[in-house]
């Protein structure tokens, strides 16, 4: 309709040039008018047509790259709004779905540094959208951004992940690799199921430079978001074993705490001390001593419940915090790892002789033994000390008898 209405213009406009010629003058023959005159104006109008159209389209271009451009700013600053690898990948999502007006995201993690820091290989969004009586279908429209980005083996992943999560009910389905110039870290895919594969194919290359700005620049915020996340690991983690440190635990002790006494359940704290340990560390030397004492942390980390949390304390020494226990509770996970500690054989492959060793165990809970924190953890270290005295390898609860 709107091609119409510019032809009929471009005719009125020529048809009124003519007359005017007409007017303008009068003596000349109409028949010489019309046979010399109009075709001119009508090649000179329509030339002038054509460059208005030719304006017209790059003024169009112009204005749409400066909406795309516009966009693009928004949608980074939404990007790095949030240092979290797993948000960030969510709002990667959102923006991919915005940007080739999808329907459904997918981020399948192919690098194993970023899997450390998601609980999910897969993280997708929107996956509830797509309605159940849609049919799957056959021959949907299938484009990747820069395919040479993708193995052979990520593509079969690909291809079951879009059966697994039903993307086969879409028209249109986008791979997008994440990737920096040695490596793939990732792979975005976009649902389309609402749209034909003409706007489909449309979209997709009307956009393709701005999408290729924006995954280099999210390949920049995943390496900033990875730094990010080993820096906090490493403020929180005790080197030697691993385990959260002291500042950790403080920090979960204090939260913990709150949780137990708002909501109203026990808490228990242990600390555990190595028995005799100088005595191995003098016989084996500092070295052996750190090996030891790492394998004993993985030894206690598999004896463990999910929700219980321990850390190295000091030296020797480590400190577990057991929500949701008693202090029987509590002593029941101490002689599950006491008796985990005593059957395992230490410093296999660095020396000839088997090397055994005991733990001994404080235990204090909330609200037994005191309604602060600080409060049980001191309780916790008095009945440590009774646990040493009384001959080691023994656990103690605050009070008990004989403690």
């Amino acid at each position: 309709m709107l091609i119409l209405s510019e032809i009929l213009l471009f005719v009125v406009f020529t048809t009124v040039l003519f007359f005017t010629s007409a007017f303008f003058e009068p003596l000349v023959p109409l028949k010489y008018l019309i046979k010399e005159i109009f075709p001119s104006l009508l090649i000179a109008s329509f030339f002038l047509f054509l460059c208005f159209k030719l304006i017209e389209y790059y003024h169009y271009q112009i204005l749409n790259q400066k909406r795309l451009m516009e966009t693009l700013n928004l949608h980074l600053y939404k990007l790095s709004s949030d240092l979290k690898i797993e948000k960030m990948f969510q709002n990667c999502l959102e923006i991919l779905i915005d940007f080739y007006k999808g329907d459904i995201g997918l981020i399948v993690v192919i690098d194993e540094k970023l899997k450390k820091f998601i609980s999910t290989d897969v993280i997708a969004i929107n996956v509830q959208n797509i309605p159940k009586e849609v049919e799957k279908e056959e021959n949907y429209t299938y484009i990747t951004l820069s395919p040479n980005r993708i193995s052979s083996k990520e593509e079969e992943k690909i291809k079951k992940i879009i059966y697994e999560y039903s993307l086969n009910k879409c028209k249109g389905i986008i791979t997008l690799p994440i990737s920096s110039e040695n490596e793939t870290k990732a792979i975005g895919i976009v649902g389309i199921y609402t749209k034909t594969q003409k706007e489909i194919l449309s979209i997709f290359n009307r956009i393709k430079t701005i999408v290729e700005i924006f995954l280099t620049h999210l390949n920049l915020e995943i390496e900033n978001s990875i730094l990010h996340e080993q820096l906090n690991i490493a403020s929180i983690t005790d080197p030697s074993t691993d385990l959260y440190n002291r500042r950790y635990f403080s920090i979960r002790l204090k939260e913990e705490f709150s949780k137990a006494k708002r909501e109203g359940y026990p808490i228990s704290i242990m600390i555990s001390d190595l028995d005799n340990f100088k005595k191995y560390v003098d016989s084996y030397g500092h070295p052996m001593g750190d090996i030891i004492l790492k394998e004993v942390a993985n030894v206690v980390k598999i004896s463990l419940r999910e929700t219980d949390i321990i850390c190295k304390f000091g030296g020797d020494e480590f400190a577990y915090l057991l929500p949701f226990s008693t202090s029987i509770e509590a002593k029941i996970v101490a002689e599950r790892v006491k008796n985990n500690i005593e059957n395992f054989r230490f410093l296999q492959g660095y020396v000839d002789e088997n090397v055994s060793l005991t733990l001994s165990f404080g235990i204090a809970s909330f609200p037994e033994h005191g309604n602060s924190e600080n409060e049980i953890l001191a309780k916790a270290d008095n009945a440590l000390f009774k646990a040493k005295s009384m001959g080691k390898n023994k656990i103690m609860i605050y009070e008990e008898k004989g403690g």
